[in-house]
């Protein structure tokens, strides 16, 4: 009898043991619940911690779109189905599992006071698209992208197809917007050159119209001829070279967010540094050549001054303006390297090297002799004939 009491009471024990543990459970359970749903709840709130409606996406985030393919792709489409003369400035774009919608911001033609705006989703299961432009909106970020569309129904003239744009595509169309902007808005280009670049080359806007009407006919007739790319940690670089043999470096952080340098000796970037340093030393002449021509050429001539060895400037040209004045009087107004012959004595490279004043077959010619000598790095010193 003492015995089933005893088995009784412990048996009462347990289970208020286990009660008061699921109890603690389920407390500890709700507590956890709670905070989860103060969390959402605190997602779907705004700054102010107002509520922002039951259907909102807590995943939601617009992304700037830096995709050319993607970018370009859709500015065309806009083209053919609203006006031909739309160029796109800026997109911003939100992909869902199903569509992926692009805010649009441009304008038509030269006219970048008016903008306007899109909303552009693609379907890429049906490969459709549709486009809606958008009223009173005053800015691309302002525009929700989200939605409950789940699928663009084919309607027979709505179907989408993305066009690779590649590095080389890309780097004309900066050599191309770029040119355009030296010749018809000058004051955009300069704003537009890399800040300390634009220090050292040309310190004030009068400095950079006196090289565009130096180098107008040029900037003109400038195609790309060949390019290098790459992705950095914050950009993507362009290295553009043109058919007069000029370099420039376009530093990307955006589609049409871009600084560029005009030249590849006023700042030498890693990328040239690079290639520079796995050239033999004739081909390290040659290329150091160039940049000198490219400096005759565009009239800097402070830049080529201080390439000449100190002997030969003491025994022709004290001073930068007689040596300004040398060159245009002597050298050619664009000066195109034609020939060159490269031969070693002693520390130096002795270059007879055949210049001609255009690429027709009708061009002045005219023969140099140019020695030089290579010191560290990207260095170098030289001198050439003096008639």
């Amino acid at each position: 009898m003492k015995d089933s009491k005893k088995m009784i009471i412990i048996c009462i024990i347990v289970v208020l043991i286990i009660c008061v543990i699921c109890g603690v459970l389920l407390y500890l359970s709700n507590n956890k619940d709670n905070g989860n749903a103060n969390e959402v709840q605190q997602q779907l709130t705004d700054e102010n911690g107002s509520p922002i409606g039951d259907t909102v996406d807590v995943e939601y985030s617009n992304e700037r779109l830096n995709d050319p393919t993607r970018f370009f792709s859709v500015e065309k489409y806009i083209q053919d189905n609203y006006n031909e003369n739309f160029v796109a400035e800026d997109m911003n774009v939100l992909y869902s599992e199903r569509i992926t919608s692009y805010a649009v911001q441009g304008r038509i033609g030269d006219n970048s006071e008016n903008k306007v705006y899109f909303i552009f989703r693609v379907d890429p299961q049906n490969s459709t698209y549709s486009m809606e432009e958008q009223d009173n909106v005053n800015s691309l970020d302002s525009i929700d992208l989200r939605t409950d569309i789940t699928e663009i129904n084919n309607t027979g003239n709505n179907t989408f197809e993305y066009t690779t744009v590649n590095s080389e595509q890309m780097c004309r169309i900066y050599l191309n917007d770029y040119k355009d902007k030296e010749l018809n808005n000058p004051e955009e280009a300069y704003s537009m050159l890399d800040d300390e670049y634009k220090k050292i080359r040309f310190p004030t806007y009068e400095d950079f119209q006196e090289y565009l009407n130096e180098y107008r006919n040029i900037i003109q007739n400038s195609v790309l001829t060949s390019y290098y790319s790459e992705i950095k940690d914050d950009y993507t670089e362009y290295i553009l070279v043109d058919n007069y043999n000029n370099s420039y470096t376009v530093r990307s952080t955006g589609i049409w967010d871009y600084k560029i340098m005009l030249d590849n000796y006023t700042i030498k970037v890693d990328t040239y540094e690079k290639e520079y340093n796995n050239l033999d030393d004739e081909a390290k002449v040659q290329a150091n050549i160039h940049i000198f021509l490219q400096m005759i050429n565009t009239k800097d001539y402070t830049h080529a001054y201080e390439k000449l060895a100190d002997g030969f400037k003491s025994n022709y040209f004290n001073t930068l303006e007689s040596f300004e004045d040398y060159m245009k009087n002597n050298w050619f107004s664009y000066n195109i390297l034609a020939d060159i012959d490269i031969s070693e004595e002693a520390n130096s490279y002795v270059c007879n090297v055949t210049l001609r004043d255009g690429a027709g077959s009708a061009a002045n010619q005219t023969n140099k002799t140019i020695i030089m000598q290579l010191r560290e790095g990207t260095d170098y010193v030289m001198s050439f004939t003096v008639e």
